[in-house]
Formats: C-alpha cells, structure tokens, sequence
C-alpha cells in the first residue's frame, strides 16, 4: 500500500485512489480451483522460456568454462592450428610429465555472483546486493541469501518489460528455496514455494513461527532522495504511550516508532529497476513501511502484519502460505480517517498536527506556513521519526477514506472476510486476483 504526494495538490489524493488495493474486490473464488488453475497457467508461462533460458545458459556456460580441458578453440573466434612436434617419447622410456597450456581469458571460468548482505541496526538485515541470474531478456532470478527456514532460503524471480525506452517491472515472485530451486528458476522453470506474486512497494512474509520478517517491495532510484524503514508504534485510545514496544532490545537496536535509512539495491545495474530487500527480528521491532522524500516530493508505503492485502504467513514445517485475519487500524488512524473522508485535501494539514499531537503527547499546532507539498521533512521542534510515522499513519488514514470503509458513526473498520464457496472446478480464467500464485505450495527444490 502505498501514497505519494508531489505537485499539484490534488497528487494527495488522486494518487492513493489509484492504488492498487483500493481496487481490488474481496475474493469469492475457491482456493483449491484457482490453485490448481493457477498453476496450468504458471507452468505455461514458465514453459515458454524453458528451452529458450536453457539453452543460453548452457550455451554461455560451456563458452566460459572452455568447453573442454586440453582442447584450446572450441567455441573460439578464430581458426585452430595444430603444428607437428617433435616425436614423443616412447612410453616404454619412462613417465612423460605432460604440463597442462596455460589457460586463455576464455578459458577461465566466470566467478559465481554472491549476495551482499548489511546489518542496518541489530536484528535488521538488508540485502546490498543480491546475487542475479538474468534467464531471458525479460526475466531475472535473484538470490536474495537471507534464511527462509527449513533450510531454505527467499528467492525472488522478476519480470521485466520496457517502457519508454527504460526497463520496468511488471511482475514479482518471492520463493524459499535451496540450491535445486534457484537452479530450476535460473533454468526458466518452476522451483521452491511460492509466497508472494505481485509488484507492490511494500509487502511481508511473516514465518508463522515468529521468525524474522521479511519485508520488501520496488523503490525509487537510490541516488534520489532518501528512503526510511519505519517502525510501529502503536497507540492505544490515543494515548501518547508507545504499545508494544521492545522487550529487550539489544544494544542500539531500533524500538517502536524509530526509522533507520535503508538503500535499494539496483536489480539489473542500469538504474532502472530498484528494490528493497530487509529482514527484521520482529522481538526487536515491528516494521510499519517505507517513506521516501526529497524537496518537494514524498511518499509513503506501509504494511502491517495484520494486513492481508499485503501480508502472508509462511509455515515453514508444512511448506503452506495463507493471509492473516484482518484487524481494525490503529486508534490513530481511526481518528484521522473520518478527518480525510470529509475532505481531504483541506484536512491534511489538521490530520497531521493531529498526528503528532496524539504521537508525542503535547499540544503541537502546525506552523501557518506548512502545506502538503512541504510534508517532505518535519517542521522545526517535531521529531523526524515520529513525523515519518505519522506520514504512514496519515497515508494508512487516506486509504481508508477513499475506499468507503469509514462508518457513519466515523469509525473505520477493516473489511469483512468473504468466506469461499464450496469447492468447484475454476477455468483458468477466472483468477482475476492471482491468487492462486499467491498460494501456490511446494514445486521443486
């Protein structure tokens, strides 16, 4: 979930309602159907590329191996020319030590790509740089090397396409999976569990033992503005209070409402596809979502662990992913909510002096001069951390009020679970919402 705010004013609120999940309706399908008819169709798609990924694979791989040990050319650019020597000698004379030709560039194998991985904080972990396989010229595998559990670890396949000249994503898959999956993805085939499908700023994998969270999605360019993982900090009847913060978090460890920088990694090195890639100790804080600003610009992406537009839950012991229970926002949201539903544009600036009013337990009233588009930094006197969640909360707020969930007594609650029809066989085209992908199990690896 995600809003942006820039030039005009009206960006604020035309940009969340065009936002991907205020779209989407509650499923009605069958889960098994769809399952099973959501793989003919991903075993198709994959299928495609298989012979195609295969084959250039190979192709490059024997190239820079040198094909064969001790037979210099094959493969090679120019024309082999063997010389006579001298007649060997007899091997009844005795043991010819034979020294092996000295290796050519195109001989030397290319080394394997590692991840890089960086602690941000304790129990915060980034990704700096994955590993990449690039498969066909659209299609990229990524090894994200962060532990997934089983012995597993968070594979991630991309999808490309081009736009205006520039790369774009257009699909997203995060797997768990060994070296037998990460094999078959680079192949073009199917491989490891599929956990997540869909291109999204801000998403969650939440093991459901209580393991590290993992949290990603698809960013701006580093080298443009600043980019925050923020904390939760929840609140309780708008109380000031923090709830749930840390029990004992370790030295320097982040606690509820904090932000620390993160920076994305560049997916292809060309500066046109950019993501980020973190793990975090859930005992040490939990992740609210994402804000990006720089002058005159911002936005903000959030997903809580009670949200199933944008959250799954991982059993690792039994390989299956399902959503969690959706859960009533925030008592800060709540109250924001009905403020933005009536009018939006000229209750933002209230909303957010509500925001940090409520968030630091005093009387703070927005200076005159401060508008939506200069929401990108926090005003003077106001903590940049709790400015930054209260973007998220402010943005949460927004979302809300566009998609008509707040009551007529101005309360907000989430949607109601639709419960799924008896089970029926689905035709393949009747899986709008790809959820079937989302809860793909176990194939290969």
């Amino acid at each position: 979930m995600n809003l942006s705010h820039g030039t005009p004013d009206d960006e604020f609120v035309a940009r969340v309602r065009e936002s991907a999940h205020a779209a989407v309706p509650a499923s009605t399908l069958d889960l098994d159907s769809v399952l099973r008819s959501s793989r003919r169709k991903h075993v198709t798609r994959r299928a495609s590329v298989t012979l195609a990924g295969t084959l250039a694979l190979a192709t490059v791989g024997a190239g820079a191996a040198g094909a064969l040990p001790g037979i210099p050319g094959l493969w090679g650019n120019s024309q082999v020319e063997v010389a006579p020597s001298a007649e060997p000698p007899s091997i009844m004379e005795g043991e010819v030590d034979v020294d092996p030709p000295a290796p050519t560039p195109t001989d030397i194998p290319s080394p394997e790509p590692e991840t890089r991985l960086a602690y941000l904080a304790p129990g915060v972990r980034t990704v700096a740089e994955p590993a990449t396989y690039r498969v066909d010229a659209d299609t990229v595998v990524l090894d994200l090397g962060l532990d997934a559990g089983g012995g597993d670890r968070y594979l991630a396949v991309v999808t490309l396409a081009k736009i205006d000249g520039h790369h774009s994503a257009t699909d997203l898959e995060v797997l768990a999976g060994g070296d037998t999956a990460l094999a078959n993805l680079r192949e073009g085939n199917l491989g490891g569990t599929l956990l997540w499908r869909g291109v999204t700023s801000d998403a969650m994998v939440l093991p459901a033992d209580g393991g590290p969270a993992l949290v990603f999605g698809f960013s701006s360019a580093a080298t443009e503005g600043t980019q925050h993982l923020v904390f939760d900090d929840p609140q309780t009847g708008g109380a000031a209070g923090a709830q749930g913060a840390p029990a004992s978090p370790g030295t320097d460890a982040p606690p509820a409402g904090a932000s620390i920088p993160v920076t994305p990694f560049d997916v292809l090195g060309d500066g046109s596809v950019w993501m980020r890639v973190l793990q975090v100790d859930r005992e040490t804080a939990e992740p609210r979502g994402f804000v990006y600003s720089k002058q005159g610009t911002w936005s903000a992406s959030w997903c809580r662990s009670t949200s199933p537009e944008c959250a799954v839950i991982h059993d690792v012991a039994g390989k299956t992913v399902d959503t969690p229970q959706a859960a009533a926002p925030a008592p800060v949201v709540a109250e924001l909510a009905p403020m933005l539903a009536e009018n939006a544009e000229a209750n933002e600036v209230p909303a957010m002096e509500t925001c940090v009013a409520q968030r630091t337990g005093t009387d703070w009233t927005a200076p005159p001069q401060l508008t939506g588009k200069s929401f990108w930094q926090a005003p003077a006197g106001v903590n940049a951390d709790v400015w930054r969640l209260c973007l998220i909360d402010l943005s949460e707020a927004l979302q809300l009020a566009s998609t008509g969930e707040v009551l007529p007594d101005g309360g907000v609650s989430p949607k109601p679970a639709t419960p799924s029809p008896k089970p029926t066989e689905t035709p393949e085209d009747e899986d709008p919402l790809g959820l079937g992908a989302l809860l793909e199990g176990l194939f290969g690896g």
